[in-house]
């Protein structure tokens, strides 16, 4: 049996992809649990922090996805851990400060439109952590964007959020049972209070991830954003 740590919840379409840590003697590494049948899951009751013990069997995914492994079993949930620490194991396993050390490849601009790619066949990962000089998040178009600067000083823009816990509060804010100038409250909520909330927390952190081939091109995304957020700031916007 694995321990495996679930550090990432995103939402792809109606599904989830869910990502963990695993220790492997003296290495931290992610690992991505898949089905034998499909690389997401329709149902996923677990949160960020939760130890599940699982099985998998030997397998080796296609560039750039490697953490992927096939789950043989269901999930049993051990023990949990606090937000915090969950931070102190991600930088404990893959982590970068440049653009050009997340995937160990180069990321390309996308000239038609907005947002960042790789080639499937020159990237190294899928995931990798990065520590970020600032961030900010913009409702667009119904879609929630990113736009970061790493530490080495280089900028990512618009790039999608596909964080579970995040889509879940912006939805939530959303609601018709909000009231009123819901979406104008949420915008405020981004260009004021998310910087004190998020940016000024001690354990900070982010997580970028690669989609699977699309046209054979792996676009960006901001896939977990710590701290996750809480209810009951929706009380104050």
């Amino acid at each position: 049996m694995t321990r495996l740590l679930i550090t990432e919840i995103t939402r792809m379409g109606p599904a989830f992809c869910v990502i963990g840590l695993q220790r492997e003697k003296d290495k931290i590494q992610s690992v991505r649990p898949v089905s034998a049948t499909a690389n997401s899951w329709l149902h996923f009751p677990y949160h960020r922090g939760d130890v599940l013990q699982c099985e998998f069997a030997p397998f080796s995914g296609a560039k750039p996805h490697i953490e992927d492994r096939v789950s043989t079993q269901g999930f049993q949930k051990d023990s949990a851990v606090p937000e915090p620490e969950v931070v102190t194991y991600l930088r404990k396993a893959e982590i970068a400060d440049s653009r050009q050390e997340l995937f160990d490849c180069v990321l390309h601009e996308n000239k038609s439109g907005s947002g960042l790619f790789a080639k499937p066949s020159e990237a190294k990962r899928s995931v990798c952590g990065a520590v970020t000089q600032n961030l900010r998040i913009e409702f667009c178009a119904n879609d929630l964007r990113a736009t970061l600067v790493l530490s080495s000083g280089e900028v990512l823009r618009d790039l999608p959020v596909v964080d579970r816990d995040w889509r879940d509060f912006v939805d939530a804010a959303l609601a018709e049972s909000r009231g009123a100038n819901r979406l104008a409250r949420l915008e405020r909520f981004f260009n004021s209070q998310f910087h004190y909330k998020v940016l000024s927390c001690p354990h900070h952190f982010i997580r970028l991830g690669l989609t699977r081939p699309y046209y054979d091109l792996c676009w960006l995304m901001l896939d977990t954003l710590i701290p996750l957020p809480k209810h009951d700031w929706l009380e104050e916007f």
